[in-house]
């Protein structure tokens, strides 16, 4: 069982013990005494991740003079639990914590050039790096999230009703798929993306054997469809083009941000104008000899600013909302004006 329960003072060898075991990979063991000063003194809120009785994650946040600026400090995980969802629970329960807070509108932090591409998961910008800012080795990221900014983003997504989800793809675009297994989160672009059925909602992607998120959808069982725009032209012509294993930080690279939806533990791009949480129907046969995936949509939402009403709104949108289509070549091209036929 876990729980993400407040820092008690009986709490501070267990959390000492996290911080030695991510020394000198994650810390430098010069800060250790600032740390322990910290968990002593601080009245900042900091948080505990417990799993059967152990701690095995740690972190909290302050709030600057001006109540304005929160800032995350102290965030740690179990070395041996890494790569288990732990830092991406403890991110999201801190930055809920944070949005609790009346009146902040930014969140800030210093990481090292190991875990600054899991923070740009969650919309975190880098502003400023400092080589070996915190010791020898490593170097310091201070980044930045904007909260309006994400909150704005969200405020437009709306659900869009299952049995209306195919519209989200029957005009063929260019799509991004996305999947999330072991603690890793990518996304890559595809080409062949296609509705299936509508009741239940089912989708057909294919995902070539190559790909990293092709082993992230067979390893999970889940993944995201989503509909890119025309102002995220070069982020969807990199991840089509970089890999992960080759390029680690790719996402950060590319610019992705992922959003949350509720209910669904899966990485969703965002500033797509489109999204489909898919449960993958497994296919052995189809999946080993043609690449061909088949997905039942669980869910599925849309920016209102080009589609409502169970309807895309491309010609009342900006041209940046338009959905690509990909030719060849790095070339696409995006979607055109809307021709209506005339009965009879």
């Amino acid at each position: 069982m876990q729980t993400v329960r407040p820092y008690q003072a009986g709490d501070r060898d267990a959390c000492l013990a996290l911080f030695d075991g991510n020394t000198p990979r994650f810390f430098d063991p010069s800060e250790r005494a600032d740390f322990a000063a910290w968990l002593e003194n601080s009245t900042h809120p900091y948080l505990v991740i417990e799993r059967d009785g152990r701690i095995v994650a740690c972190g909290g946040h302050a709030l600057d003079a001006g109540g304005t600026v929160a800032s995350l400090c102290w965030g740690m995980v179990a070395p041996h639990m890494h790569g288990q969802g732990l830092g991406r629970a403890l991110t999201q329960a801190r930055l809920d914590a944070i949005r609790a807070v009346p009146g902040v509108v930014k969140v800030s932090m210093n990481t090292s050039q190991h875990t600054q591409a899991f923070y740009a998961r969650f919309g975190f910008e880098p502003v400023k790096v400092t080589p070996d800012g915190f010791g020898p080795g490593i170097d310091q990221w201070d980044m930045l999230l904007s909260l309006n900014e994400r909150d704005d983003a969200h405020g437009h997504v709306a659900a869009v009703p299952l049995e209306k989800a195919y519209r989200l793809l029957n005009h063929g675009p260019s799509i991004l798929v996305s999947a999330r297994h072991g603690g890793i989160d990518n996304v890559m672009a595809a080409a062949w993306a296609c509705a299936l059925d509508f009741s239940p909602p089912k989708l057909t992607v294919v995902l070539d054997k190559a790909t990293r998120t092709r082993t992230l959808v067979e390893g999970s069982g889940t993944f995201v469809i989503q509909v890119p725009t025309a102002a995220q032209l070069q982020l969807t012509h990199a991840v089509g083009t970089h890999g992960l294993d080759a390029q680690p930080d790719k996402l950060a690279r590319a610019g992705v941000r992922l959003l949350h939806m509720d209910g669904f533990d899966l990485p969703f791009v965002a500033g797509c104008s489109a999204w489909l949480a898919c449960r993958l129907i497994p296919e052995p046969h189809n999946q080993a000899a043609y690449d061909l995936f088949i997905g039942e949509v669980v869910g599925a939402w849309a920016d209102t600013r080009v589609f409502r009403d169970g309807h895309w709104h491309f010609e009342d949108a900006d041209p940046s909302w338009r959905s690509l289509h990909y030719i060849a070549g790095g070339r696409f091209y995006a979607i055109g004006e809307a021709l209506d036929a005339v009965p009879g």
